[in-house]
């Protein structure tokens, strides 16, 4: 029996089922089943929906026998309500009602799903192409799907644009001299971060950045101003490279003497500073490796002439 407010004063009724429940007792039904059924409606259970979803048929049948309190809690328990998208439940009702279309619809998402993951950088294989249809299923974003990828193990070597960006950041650690004290797991993080879309190219930048300024704190002003490490000893470089006459590729980060030079602290406040070029070539000119050159050998033929023109013999 319905409550007297849904009665207005005029006897029309205010029920939004009353028009459920009056054909359900032109039909013989009882009034609670009638009500049951409109209730069940109300939250979308449908035939169609219980073809696709049987684990509904039960709460369905709560609703049906008048229990309606208990089906609701119940309802609001199930995986189909709590755990479901709107997408996910709209494809798996496809799927069991309009095969066709479900079929259609899969088949192209699942090649531009295809075309995106192995230009992002996936190896396309037959077991990440098994796992596509229950990421259909379930509604799953793209980045969800990647990690699902990720997180099962069947990913191959990547390629693609993360393999680009991967290469791209290796060279900006190059450039902030801090290339060799990244560890390869360091590089397999950032790449599963980047296939995954946790993280993007300036958020690693950023903490190469930050390393870059821990390891080279005399430099750290001008590599928070943009300027990189590489840039700021491109003239450091150049001067050893010139005095030990070698090629300058050679004056690498892990190269001692640029090295030692890099790492200059100030005699009297002990704290680390930018060596000035004149400083750093008295330090080049005072290490064995000058002893060797060329231009060593020229300044104590000179300085041997001079000598002995002094003394007059010669």
């Amino acid at each position: 029996m319905r409550p007297d407010f849904l009665i207005d004063g005029a006897g029309d009724s205010l029920d939004p089922n009353a028009d459920a429940v009056g054909a359900a007792a032109a039909a013989g039904l009882s009034t609670s089943s009638s009500e049951g059924k409109a209730a069940a409606l109300a939250l979308g259970i449908t035939e169609t929906v219980l073809k696709a979803f049987p684990e509904l048929k039960p709460i369905f049948d709560m609703f049906v026998a008048g229990d309606i309190a208990k089906a609701r809690l119940a309802y609001f328990e199930t995986n189909y309500y709590k755990n479901l998208t709107g997408t996910a439940q709209k494809r798996r009702t496809q799927k069991a009602t309009q095969r066709g279309v479900y079929d259609q619809e899969f088949d192209a998402w699942k090649q531009a799903q295809k075309v995106r993951l192995i230009n992002k950088g996936f190896t396309w294989n037959a077991d990440i192409e098994a796992m596509l249809e229950d990421s259909y299923l379930n509604g799953d974003s793209d980045t969800q799907l990647q990690i699902k990828i990720l997180n099962s193990g069947k990913m191959g070597r990547i390629g693609g644009s993360t393999l680009g960006a991967v290469n791209t950041l290796r060279e900006y650690a190059e450039g902030q001299g801090v290339n060799k004290i990244l560890p390869a797991s360091y590089w397999d993080k950032v790449t599963t971060a980047i296939l995954s879309d946790s993280i993007t190219v300036e958020d690693v930048e950023e903490e190469i950045k930050g390393f870059a300024i821990s390891a080279f704190p005399a430099y750290a002003t001008g590599i928070q101003q943009g300027r990189t490490f590489g840039m700021q000893t491109s003239a450091l470089r150049q001067l050893i490279a010139n005095t030990l006459e070698v090629d300058v590729d050679t004056v690498t980060n892990d190269n001692p003497m640029f090295k030692q030079l890099t790492g200059y602290l100030n005699p009297k406040t002990q704290t680390p500073e930018i060596i000035p070029l004149w400083q750093a070539e008295k330090v080049i000119k005072n290490s064995d490796q000058w002893l060797y050159t060329k231009n060593a050998r020229d300044t104590f033929d000179t300085l041997g002439l001079k000598v002995l023109r002094d003394w007059g013999l010669a």
